[in-house]
């Protein structure tokens, strides 16, 4: 949590949790802030920060709107591009099955891969965002039930991902995953079976797969967390 003071008065605002060039989930520096106003003379935060990936260490710009008297949420990255989902936090925490050099578990590729589909999309490269968009949900699926399943890594990253669907998730969850796959293999192939669903369809069918991730998450958090008590 980042403070900046405007008119003596003290204003909270998030730090952005993802860097927009290279997409690696990191801790930013802060390098400016700017208290600003829109055309609409609404109060606007501009904020400067620099990757902490050293691989990166790219500059980015962050636009912030007012959403109380002494607070700012975060709103896009002023880079042109549309602002991408509100990543629930398992989903930013998720790592792959595989580990770097030195030793540390690698983030999922999901939000790399969804953000570049978002990208395409946005410079109107629809067909290439659509199989992005599908590509994204074989990394979240997979990742996941390697997660939860890390005896069987090998096994799940080498099955297909509608088997991996079929053994490793039940109700409600499988089938919407179904669908997306369904959509998201439309994109890939010459002939669509589901014409009448657009791409933002297959996106809707994305985020509705990551709030269903986020309540199993949390459901298992407070169940294994709080204990009953005499």
């Amino acid at each position: 949590m980042q403070h900046i003071t405007i008119n003596q008065q003290g204003n909270r605002y998030d730090e952005p949790n993802i860097c927009p060039h290279c997409h690696v989930i990191n801790e930013p520096h802060l390098k400016t802030a700017l208290n600003c106003k829109n055309d609409k003379k609404e109060d606007e935060l501009i904020t400067i920060w620099q990757c902490s990936n050293k691989k990166c260490y790219r500059l980015f710009a962050a636009d912030y709107r007012r959403r109380d008297s002494n607070s700012f949420v975060f709103n896009r990255f002023l880079n042109g591009l549309p602002k991408g989902p509100d990543w629930p936090k398992p989903i930013l925490e998720l790592k792959s099955g595989n580990q770097n050099p030195e030793g540390e578990k690698i983030s999922s590729k999901f939000i790399k891969t969804y953000l570049q589909s978002l990208e395409a999309q946005n410079y109107g490269l629809d067909e290439l965002a659509g199989m992005g968009y599908r590509k994204s949900i074989e990394y979240l699926v997979k990742d996941w039930a390697i997660q939860k399943h890390p005896d069987k890594k090998e096994i799940i990253e080498k099955s297909w991902l509608g088997g991996v669907i079929k053994d490793y998730y039940t109700g409600d969850l499988k089938e919407i995953l179904e669908r997306a796959t369904w959509l998201g293999n439309d994109q890939a192939h010459y002939n669509k079976l589901f014409e009448e669903y657009d791409i933002e369809i297959l996106k809707e069918l994305i985020d509705l797969i990551m709030v269903e991730l986020d309540r199993e998450y949390k459901k298992a958090h407070y169940i294994e967390s709080i204990e009953k008590r005499k």
